[in-house]
């Protein structure tokens, strides 16, 4: 009932952007200029194609909107897309979550296999915008990242130009919050035919946390060069360090009665911070990326590329653990992270045009192979104390006699292919698939031999979608995407359970009306995850015994009603579901963290002329539903809320612009994430003054 339901609603919406047609008031809006960020191609599907083109749900941050919005890194912007759930894993990293499943990562279209929940997040001064695709995509990423069937984040470099240009940026906030930009666009010849750009930033700041501080640095360095009319190679190194108290592990849950197991967040006010002095966070990771592309006449292109990523974490922390009511003590976890992350990735892509059926058809094959590995040391130990009495909580010495050891490898490969046949001049259909391998095992320090975890071979996963333009402004899709993830976990006879297996199915509309002055999507879409790990009790076996369906629909729409003024508005619906479990949670939610409604709307007016010609005002509101840390929990919630942020920008002359921002306007206290190890609060009402200068 639920899915004819939406099915339904969403064909009444698409039934009423087919009868829309343009009035005469369409002429009227001829003045307006058009932000592109809604209709410029982007790359996150594999080839590089407009968002209408896609048979599936797109969104993309554009370098417009993360200047206005003073947005500085992956988190900030994240929380400007729709469909979209950010949750804090401290206040380095996040994850980020779509249609009940995490979300994995790509870079300038290159799979990377630890996702930037498992990492630190590189800041977005590198990078010129972000483009979010939601749902299943298997075609690139292979078999996903943990559990990352939500959708791709494609981060996108900047490019060296080939004009000279430089930018610097310098803002002070709340928190002394202290930042500088420099970002130089540099040709290395008089015809810029040898070109390169250089980024570099610093970040000193400190969090309205008690005694939490960060200390970020980095530098981005791209050098491209055009070789032949034909032919053209790049090759980027980036860099970034970072150390701070970060608030690991976040606020404890609080234990009302040691004999109720209801536990409910801890009455402290934000700013309490339980992590002894000595709690430090330390990151630094380096990326060396090269890419190749050699045209073949002028309908075909070859396309290779490969990245090097090292990443160092450290850790020495001490959080609290449940803290009991009776007499407010807790165990203290004291310990020691010492991890290295080496990764490799490489792909080659074939691109290209040719006649068939009387129309012109699109052709993307290609191969790509990840090798990554996590290398840790550790340590931990516990001490009993009066929560909230950090100096108790001793310092010690690294390393302990105690030092654990763990060492994992996966290495995975695929070969894909995907067709986009133009049957008619307004109909086009999509075909495409993967054939994937993975392979991940862990290191036996006592036997000093490799043992295999995961094996799966030549695993098939197909893809289809349709789009159809029935008038010129309106284009109708539905998409099918399949579902394959192994599992290590064993079965009674010791055997490897099979993988889970599914599909996902997205039917959806993408319209732009009035010359491209109102654009409108909708999109619905039904996941089936079948065969998951449940464990048989009281044994240590497990069985292909769960199934999970999340359903929804997400409607976009972003409008230039007239002259200066723009307007944006998303909002989704989300109903995930546990319809098949050996563990008692049958018909109970499977992702309670993602808020089955969520809003996002903002509005820009840019005056264009007369005295305040130059200035800005902006306004974006989010507003979500309530979550749950777990549905066997549910004490543990984040009720219903809405932030508000605003800014003010002005454009003093062609070199120099002005911003004001304002973050939680109304100063709404509430959880970035609730659950897990920890709570964490969102950040209270904050402002951050900027100048940016160009030259």
């Amino acid at each position: 009932m639920k899915r004819l339901a939406l099915l339904s609603v969403l064909s009444l919406l698409m039934t009423t952007f087919v009868r829309a047609e343009e009035p005469d008031s369409a002429r009227l809006l001829t003045d307006v200029v058009v932000s592109a960020k809604y209709l410029s191609p982007v790359s996150v599907s594999g080839q590089t194609m407009s968002i209408r083109s896609i048979p599936q749900s797109v969104s993309v941050v554009n370098p417009v909107r993360i200047k206005e919005m003073n947005i500085t890194t992956i988190d900030q912007a994240m929380q400007q897309v729709t469909g979209v759930t950010t949750i804090a894993n401290d206040n380095m990293r996040s994850q980020y979550k779509s249609r009940g499943y995490n979300m994995s990562i790509m870079t300038d279209g290159l799979p990377a296999y630890n996702s930037l929940a498992l990492s630190q997040q590189f800041d977005l001064s590198f990078f010129e915008q972000i483009e979010v695709l939601r749902g299943v995509s298997g075609i690139l990423q292979g078999v996903p990242d943990g559990l990352a069937l939500g959708g791709v984040i494609n981060l996108v470099k900047k490019r060296a130009g080939k004009e000279f240009g430089i930018n610097v940026l310098g803002s002070v906030g709340s928190w002394n919050n202290l930042r500088g930009e420099l970002d130089i666009n540099a040709p290395l010849t008089k015809d810029g035919k040898l070109r390169s750009r250089w980024v570099l930033f610093l970040n000193n700041r400190e969090f309205f946390y008690d005694r939490s501080d960060m200390r970020k640095e980095g530098a981005y360095g791209v050098i491209e060069w055009d070789a032949t009319a034909s032919t053209q190679l790049s090759l980027s190194y980036t860099y970034q360090y970072s150390k701070g108290n970060v608030l690991y592990n976040g606020l404890p849950a609080w234990r009302e009665d040691s004999n109720d197991p209801s536990r409910n967040s801890l009455p402290v006010k934000r700013s309490f911070n339980p992590t002894p002095d000595w709690d430090y966070t330390l990151w630094k990771t380096q990326e060396l990326m090269f890419r190749v592309e050699q045209k073949i006449g002028k309908d075909w292109k070859v396309a290779a590329k490969a990245g090097a990523k090292w990443q160092e974490q450290e850790n020495k922390y001490g959080f609290a653990g449940t803290v009991s009511a009776s007499d407010s003590t807790s165990n203290y976890q004291r310990g020691y992270n010492d991890e290295e992350l080496p990764r490799f990735a490489a792909a080659m892509d074939v691109t290209g045009r040719f006649r068939m059926l009387g129309q012109t058809q699109n052709l993307f094959v290609g191969i790509n192979y990840e090798n990554f590995v996590d290398d840790k040391r550790y340590l931990s130990a516990y001490y009993k104390t009066k929560f909230g009495n950090t100096f108790l909580v001793p310092d010690f010495e690294v390393p302990y006699n105690m030092l654990n050891k763990s060492k994992m490898r996966v290495r995975q490969g695929g070969i894909y292919a995907q067709l986009r046949l133009a049957l008619l001049d307004n109909l086009n259909m999509t075909l495409g698939g993967r054939m994937s391998s993975v392979f991940a095992s862990m290191y036996d320090f006592n036997g000093k031999k490799w043992v295999e975890a995961i094996s799966d071979e030549c695993r098939i996963t197909p893809y289809a979608g349709i789009t159809y333009d029935p008038i010129e402004p309106v284009t109708l899709y539905a998409s099918y995407s399949t579902i394959f993830v192994p599992q290590t976990e064993k079965k009674e006879d010791g055997s490897m359970l099979d993988p889970r297996e599914g599909y996902q199915m997205e039917i959806g509309a993408k319209s732009e009306f009035f010359n491209n002055r109102l654009t409108a999507n909708v999109a619905l879409f039904y996941m089936k995850d079948d065969g998951r790990a449940y464990k048989v009790a009281p044994t240590n076996y497990y069985v292909n015994g769960g199934c999970v369906e999340n359903q929804g629909f997400e409607v976009e729409v972003n409008a230039f009603p007239c002259k200066g003024l723009e307007l944006s508005a998303g909002y989704t619906y989300l109903d995930t579901e546990i319809t098949k479990s050996s563990n008692g949670d049958e018909g109970l939610a499977f992702s309670p963290v993602e808020p089955k409604h969520s809003f996002r709307g903002s509005a820009v007016y840019r005056f264009e002329e007369g005295l305040l010609n130059g200035l800005a005002v902006g306004a974006n509101v989010m507003s979500f539903s309530e979550s749950y840390a777990s549905v066997l929990t549910p004490e543990r919630k984040q009720e219903a809320y809405t932030l508000l942020n605003g800014f003010v920008s002005y454009k003093v002359n062609a070199n120099l612009s002005l911003f004001l921002n304002c973050n939680n306007i109304t100063d709404c206290v509430y959880y970035s994430r609730v659950g897990g190890n920890g709570d964490f609060f969102g950040d209270p009402r904050n402002f951050t003054l900027s100048a940016r200068c160009s030259f």
